[in-house]
This record gives C-alpha cells, structure tokens and sequence, in this order.
C-alpha cells in the first residue's frame, strides 16, 4: 500500500456503519413495542406472544445499550495522533488485511480499500497489542507482518 488512508475517513465510516447498526436496532425495537402491544389478538393469544416478545425487546435493549457504548468508544478515539505501536486509534497495515483498532465493525472500503475495525477485546488484538512496524505476530494459524502503523 503506497498511500495512507486518512484515519479521519476511517473514523468516520466506522462512525455512519455504528450510528446505522444503532438505527436499525431502534426500528426493531419500536416494530416489536408495536406488535407486543397492539390490541389485534385474543387475551390468550397476545398474553403467550407478549411474554416472548418481551424476552426479544430486553435483548434488544442490551444490544442496542453496548452499540451505543461502542459509539461512545469510537467517539472518544482521538485519531489525529500518529500512532508507532499498535494501540486504540491506530491504523495497522499487513499484506493481507488493514486493521482500524477501535471496535469490532464490518468490512469498510476506505478509498478502494477494505479496512477491518477490530475491537481491544478481539483475540486478534491481544496478539499484536504493543507490537511496532516490522514485527509479525500470528493469529489463526496465519502469521501477518506488520507494514506500517499510524
């Protein structure tokens, strides 16, 4: 890779995939909430049926509650630092993939290239935390060597 992507793109697409992984969550919620509370069915009928549908709004909620930390997270990366070691914020390129440290996201395409967010708590990430350009480390029976970081 010759040319550096700008961190400030690469936040920002993992900044719109969030707030649209958060909107969509909303929208399921608020279908949910109607169809659990609509009065269209039998008291039998919409007591069974409320009683699941509740179990899947609380798992929503959660859901959507740690998507909502993730965009705080990715809200307080302060990207214009270069980085030289791999740390939150840093941009990690190897021959085969380059990696955003921030939260776990989608595949990006960042000026025609495919950018992976990989989250601190990734076992991925605990096998290059700390590591310099050069270095290589190995995860899944593949060994990567590090190209640049910034």
């Amino acid at each position: 890779m010759k040319n550096k992507i700008d961190k400030n793109w690469i936040l920002k697409a993992c900044l719109e995939n969030q707030n649209e992984l958060i909107e969509n969550f909303k929208k399921r919620e608020a279908e949910i909430n109607d169809a659990a509370f609509g009065n269209n069915e039998s008291a039998s009928q919409s007591e069974d049926r409320r009683a699941g549908k509740y179990e899947l709004l609380k798992a929503l909620g959660d859901e959507l509650a740690f998507a909502q930390q993730e965009l705080a997270y990715l809200n307080s990366l302060d990207v214009s630092n270069e980085c030289t070691i791999v740390e939150p914020g840093a941009t990690v390129v190897t021959e085969q993939f380059v990696f955003f440290i921030g939260i776990s996201s989608e595949k990006i395409e960042v000026d025609g290239v495919t950018v992976i967010g990989i989250s601190t708590r990734a076992p991925i990430y605990a096998n290059m935390r700390g590591l310099e350009k050069g270095n290589t480390f190995q995860f899944n029976e593949t060994t990567y060597v590090i190209e640049d970081i910034y």
